[in-house]
């Protein structure tokens, strides 16, 4: 028989004092409110990550290829497709599947204002549930070679909605205005693509372009997972043609995965500070116990229990009100995190967030080492308090309470 395990448990079921019994309470909220807290931190972290990268991706992919030139405009160079690269690049195991674009810069006028834009062109090889997360009104496709999707910030800034029409001026031909037809409305919420880029069909640009249809502007590369991202585009770079040059998101848009870093870093010092917290308070809270049973302590060491023995009994108690609030930090995690993100109850400036509601992530692996570590790091600060267990005479704990 576990002796400090068996008498841990005995002195739960026994009738503690008021003042225990509140202590032990404050010590079971701690943990629960902090491992809440982190694994509502995490879940949120992730879903803003994973949010904002798929947006990014959705219209830029995980890496894009294109020709190596001294162009600095948006007016692409133009690279000569290679379809036994592109169905040789199809059979690794990394990659979900290509695209191929062309983009060419552009004005676009409606009744009421105009805007200076990219035309991407887009072809069959586009996913069609890959544009229509993104797509708020009519169409996630291309019936037309002058139909164009257009972003929310475009629409309202042109004054025009689904169906309507607009004058689309390309730079390289400025005396031949085009009217077009706005097939549908999309929106990601990132300024830095719905303020530039308009929709169109690929043979349709290419055409205006004067280019054949073996060229191209761009490949925009997928893979089947986010994680080294610059490990697989070197992998990458070395089956292509020299004159070609590839790029991972990371790079192309800078900015924003600096920012989704300094989050990363300001998440790790705030949990950190509540691992901080919660072991404190469960020094605390095993050290007002222990005061409360130094006859109990005295009474085992007269009958010849060791201090170890002892020592153990109280990590023991300390364990079970850990393991409570990890129980119940989860559940109010949990509950947290489903209701945010079925019904999202708390809304998001997308100007400001990228997103019109907060994000969540499920990640059951974080969830597991959250709980893990919490178990680990709280268990071996919790001996701490234990030590004055060591210093207790059994005659002075006898006659304590007198």
């Amino acid at each position: 028989m576990n002796f400090p395990l068996f008498v841990a448990r005995r002195i739960r079921k026994t009738q503690d004092t008021s003042f225990s019994k509140t202590v032990t309470y404050v010590g079971i909220g701690t943990v629960a409110v902090g491992t809440a807290i982190i694994l509502v931190a995490f879940a949120i972290l992730f879903g803003f990550k994973t949010t904002i990268q798929d947006k990014l991706t959705s219209f830029s992919g995980d890496a894009r290829v294109s020709q190596i030139s001294g162009n600095r405009s948006l007016a692409e160079s133009p690279l000569t497709r290679n379809r036994a690269w592109e169905a040789k690049t199809l059979l690794r195991p990394e990659v979900d599947h290509i695209q191929a674009h062309v983009q060419r810069p552009g004005i676009l006028v409606g009744k009421e204002g105009l805007a200076g834009i990219v035309v991407k062109g887009i072809g069959k090889d586009l996913p069609t549930k890959q544009l229509q997360k993104n797509i708020i009104s009519g169409s996630n496709s291309l019936n037309g070679p002058q139909e164009v999707i257009v972003s929310e910030a475009l629409a309202k800034q042109l004054k025009v909605k689904t169906n309507g029409s607009l004058i689309l001026y390309f730079l390289s031909a400025p005396e031949r205005p085009r009217k077009v037809k706005v097939a549908g409305i999309y929106e990601t919420g990132l300024e830095e693509l719905d303020k530039i880029f308009v929709l169109a069909d690929r043979d349709w640009v290419q055409k205006m372009n004067g280019w054949t249809a073996d060229s191209l502007g761009t490949y925009e590369v997928f893979f089947k997972s986010k994680e080294n991202l610059e490990a697989k585009t070197n992998a990458l770079a070395k089956t292509m043609p020299p004159e070609w040059r590839i790029q991972p998101v990371t790079e192309i848009y800078p900015a924003l995965f600096d920012w989704m870093t300094m989050l990363d870093r300001n998440i790790v010092i705030f949990i950190s500070l509540l691992f901080v917290v919660a072991c404190f308070n469960l020094i605390a809270t095993l050290w007002v116990l222990i005061m409360e049973r130094i006859p109990m302590v005295g009474l085992l060491k007269s009958m010849g229990a060791s201090a170890a023995q002892i020592r153990r009994i109280f990590w023991w108690n300390g364990l079970f009100i850990l393991v409570r609030g990890l129980l119940i930090g989860n559940g109010i995690a949990f509950l947290f995190c489903y209701l945010q993100s079925s019904f999202e109850l708390i809304p998001l400036d997308p100007a400001s967030y990228y997103m019109s509601s907060v994000p969540i992530e499920w990640d059951l692996a974080t969830w597991g080492i959250v709980n893990a570590l919490t178990i680990v790091l709280v268990s071996f600060m919790m001996s701490i308090p234990t030590l004055l267990i060591t210093k207790i005479q059994p005659t002075e704990a006898l006659n304590f309470k007198n």
